[in-house]
């Protein structure tokens, strides 16, 4: 990673945000847009709204005016495009070699300034996102951490399926999605980031297409702060009951949110624990016990929130003898910390994984999209592996004490297994 500090943050006219980061020995050029609207925007009545705009970008604009026009003229350059939604932003990219930039921004910028939202395909869109929704569920691997976050946020929109219910979405008004979009989809409230080979006519070609679009007059930010569910016992387990082969089980914990310094030490420590094949768990549930062949522990972090969790598949039988041996693996860590060789290893595995994953001008991208909506301040791939190397022992041990908390511990499960069987 040579591009040290060389990312260069300006706001074009429009007061969109703009991020230009270089980089060297590439011939890639990735346009990444994002805006902060996701899930936990929606009210309950417009549950997945967010999710099926991301869908109708793609199905037509003023310039290209059906979904065959606009991804095969996409699809012709050989890029790599699609788009994203999560709970708290959504995002479009396309990923071409150099030469074809100018074409890229205009597409891209066409397809979120200039789509159709005509009437009769967005009710024929309805279809295919109510057959997504179906194959999450029927997917224990895909479903299981839709059902966790529904427990961990019970009562709060961050609880709610990203995708909202087949019922939302067959109960979208037209009138109701625009103006849902409009109050987001401002240039004031875009993050626009370009990475790779990019020059001196980059920023041109940017202000051509991304700076001439005017902003609409209620820009919204707003959310509904997270809430926890009930920690009465009997209400932080909940089981899916479903006819399979093997179980999914996730347990978790009330964490960090995203710009809590001690994320850096919780990476480190779920890395220790259930983050690689010569973890702790992995070695203790698969290695010494047979008892699973997928584990991994890790977190997930939000705006005002966030959550530790440990994931396993397998058989039903064996949940509880999972979930014992867990819980050891977490209090000899709480009580000892890690070994000073585990930590050393665990520091230049993730030096190791980031720089690999930041190859890409597409990776690259991301990490400054990300920062550039959530964080404080905007953090290198350097300056955030300078503060991973100051993590000590006693920070994993603080941390695993802060986390690891029996009676917050929230457990979901979708398997072959009744409730009352499971220990906890």
């Amino acid at each position: 990673m040579k591009q040290k500090n060389m990312f260069k943050k300006t706001q074009l006219k429009n007061k969109t945000n703009l991020f230009l980061v270089p980089l060297e020995n590439t011939q890639a050029v990735t346009v990444l847009v994002m805006y902060p609207v996701g899930s936990r925007y929606e009210s309950e009545k417009l549950s997945g709204v967010s999710h099926y705009i991301e869908h109708l970008m793609f199905k037509g604009t003023k310039k290209r005016p059906t979904t065959l026009k606009l991804t095969r003229e996409i699809d012709r350059l050989g890029a790599h495009y699609n788009a994203f939604t999560s709970k708290e932003y959504t995002g479009y990219y396309i990923t071409t070699d150099k030469k074809y930039t100018d074409k890229s921004l205009d597409i891209l910028s066409d397809m979120l300034y200039g789509s159709l939202f005509d009437k009769k395909e967005m009710e024929r869109e309805k279809g295919p996102i109510v057959e997504e929704i179906r194959m999450y569920k029927d997917n224990p691997i895909m479903n299981i951490n839709n059902i966790f976050e529904e427990l961990m946020y019970d009562g709060s929109p961050l609880g709610r399926d990203i995708a909202g219910t087949e019922k939302h979405v067959l109960s979208y008004k037209r009138d109701d999605v625009l103006k849902f979009r409009d109050k987001y989809y401002s240039p004031a409230n875009m993050t626009l980031v370009v990475a790779g080979a990019i020059d001196d006519s980059t920023k041109k070609l940017i202000e051509q297409y991304f700076g001439l679009e005017k902003n609409g007059k209620n820009i919204s930010k707003v959310f509904k702060p997270f809430c926890f569910g009930s920690g009465i016992k009997k209400d932080r387990i909940r089981v899916e009951h479903k006819k399979t082969d093997q179980a999914q089980l996730m347990l978790g914990f009330p964490g960090f949110k995203y710009t809590d310094k001690e994320n850096t030490v919780d990476t480190l420590m779920n890395t220790i624990l259930g983050g690689t094949m010569s973890s702790r768990l992995f070695i203790q549930i698969r290695e010494r016990r047979g008892l699973a062949y997928f584990i991994r522990s890790g977190s997930d972090n939000f705006r005002d929130t966030g959550y530790s969790y440990v994931r396993v598949a397998l058989e039903a039988k064996n949940i509880n003898k999972a979930i014992s041996v867990i819980k050891k693996e977490i209090e000899k860590l709480i009580e000892k910390g890690p070994t000073k060789k585990e930590l050393e290893d665990a520091k230049t595995h993730i030096r190791g994984s980031m720089t690999l994953s930041l190859e890409s001008s597409s990776a690259q991208a991301s990490w400054y999209a990300h920062r550039a909506l959530f964080a404080d301040k905007i953090q290198t791939p350097e300056e955030k592996l300078a503060e991973l190397e100051k993590v000590t022992i006693e920070d994993i041990k603080r941390v695993a004490k802060k986390i690891f908390k029996w009676d917050k511990m929230r457990v979901a499960i979708i398997g072959d297994v009744k409730r009352g069987e499971i220990e906890f």
